[in-house]
């Protein structure tokens, strides 16, 4: 009998099989051992849309109850110009009551340390009194706080500049011992660092959530399908990892597809083209159309070429093409390298060693070939 779908596409969902990243764990297990033992050094996760940071944020957690650690795992939601400090403080002090072990009804108080009024001063003295006090009423020797997308942060930044002000104080220091874990995307992370140029030097302790190699990615798929009477041909196997690059979020979505195309328990190289649109349409919803967006019209031009010639083209390609061939069009060509490199910094395109411009990811790619500038 066919098991139910066993992949999970859904953001912020856990995989069922959490695949690789062995390094990531080993040092996040070194950094544990030397929080409980020294002075904490606090860590920033950082990985694009759809890298699985919250799915290692959560293993994090789980490590850390493993070793006795109390862990609180903290969601943070979109906060616009219209919020304060204080307002991001609050969300994080009621995650963490929230998020750690079961706390009575009075140490449920500790919320009624933060006043109404909404100043800076105040959002720093009161998170103090409140890290203070939950320590007494956590028992341990270590709290481990893991703050994910914290991103989202950015219109109210200072929010991680009074962070950094709190744990570097002479009584948290002395009088807690909490580890700080947060993740965000290196443009929301690089933003707070350019507002808050101390951030940055006091959260020194880095960690890239990277792509899932190509035998983390084989034997990810294989566990997941271990005894759901499902197996992937090898040549679906393949096309995944060479379509995703290892992207977590993509690998689930598309190999989510992929099984629902199962035929008596088996998923040919017939299924790969109608699961390939499916998984693109949804990601043009959930990200792609944002991407695309960022491009002038100009610019989509140049990166419909480049979708359409699957390899790196140089100014010198593209002008030729704008002259002659089936692409010859009205375009200002003494413009394209000002074009190609406002996408480069948009972060749309790479350029390689012999200076072609192309699309890093290869699902954004087929995308826009397939789907976009129709």
């Amino acid at each position: 009998m066919i098991s139910p779908n066993p992949f999970t596409p859904q953001s912020g969902w856990e995989p069922k099989i959490f695949g690789g990243r062995n390094t990531e764990l080993e040092i996040f297990r070194s950094n544990l051992d030397d929080a409980a033992s020294a002075r904490p050094s606090h860590l920033v996760v950082l990985g694009e849309w759809g890298a699985g940071k919250t799915s290692l944020l959560k293993q994090f957690k789980r490590i850390s109850q493993e070793n006795g650690f109390p862990a609180a795992f903290c969601a943070i939601s979109r906060f616009t110009e219209k919020n304060k400090a204080l307002d991001a403080i609050h969300l994080i002090a009621e995650e963490m009551v929230l998020g750690f072990p079961k706390i009575d009804t009075v140490q449920k108080g500790l919320l009624d340390l933060f006043a109404k009024r909404k100043s800076l001063s105040n959002a720093q003295v009161q998170f103090t009194k409140f890290l203070r006090e939950l320590w007494k009423a956590l028992d341990t020797k270590l709290a481990v706080v893991l703050l994910d997308d914290t991103q989202n942060l950015i219109e109210v930044s200072n929010t991680i500049d009074i962070l950094r002000a709190v744990l570097s104080s002479d009584d948290i220091i002395k009088e807690t011992r909490f580890l700080f874990i947060l993740s965000s995307t290196p443009a929301g992370w690089a933003a707070f660092i350019d507002k808050h140029d101390p951030v940055g030097r006091f959260f020194r302790k880095r960690l890239n959530a990277e792509n899932l190699k190509e035998l983390e990615v084989m034997a990810t798929i294989d566990m997941t399908l271990k005894g759901t009477g499902v197996i992937f041909e090898d040549a679906i196997r393949k096309n995944i990892f060479e379509y995703t690059g290892g992207h977590p979020y993509e690998i689930q979505l598309l190999a989510s597809h992929l099984y629902d195309r199962q035929i008596e328990g088996n998923v040919k190289p017939q299924a790969w083209d109608s699961s390939l649109n499916s998984t693109l349409k949804e990601l043009g919803r959930d990200y792609f159309e944002y991407l695309l967006s960022k491009a002038s019209d100009r610019e989509k031009d140049l990166l419909k070429i480049l979708a359409e010639e699957k390899k790196p083209v140089t100014i010198k390609d593209f002008t030729t093409m704008m002259i002659v061939g089936k692409r010859a069009k009205k375009f200002p060509i003494a413009n394209i390298k000002n074009f190609l490199y406002r996408l480069e910094a948009k972060g749309l395109v790479k350029r390689s060693e012999g200076n072609g411009f192309y699309i890093p990811d290869l699902m954004f790619s087929e995308f826009i070939a397939r789907f976009a500038l129709e």
